[in-house]
């Protein structure tokens, strides 16, 4: 499983534009996921950039706490 996301610029025709980028799974294997939040410099575009992040990383957190809570339970079985 890879865990990861992040925010990237990128400049087309002049202009600069922020994109969102996360892993998913998908037929077994991981995959870059990349979704458009709006031009760069923009409120809209931050709002935007800041509720993916934390809508992931909040994602991801419960996914850990679920996996170590499993790990704990193996541990402890006689």
């Amino acid at each position: 499983m890879e865990i990861g996301c992040g925010l990237e610029v990128r400049r087309v025709n002049g202009r600069r534009y922020v994109y969102f980028w996360s892993y998913t799974r998908e037929n077994g294997c991981s995959r870059r996921r990349w979704r458009y939040l709006g031009p760069a410099g923009a409120d809209g575009t931050r709002r935007r950039a800041l509720e993916s992040l934390t809508a992931h990383y909040s994602s991801i957190k419960k996914e850990v706490d679920r996996r170590l809570a499993v790990m704990k339970m193996k541990a402890s079985a006689p």
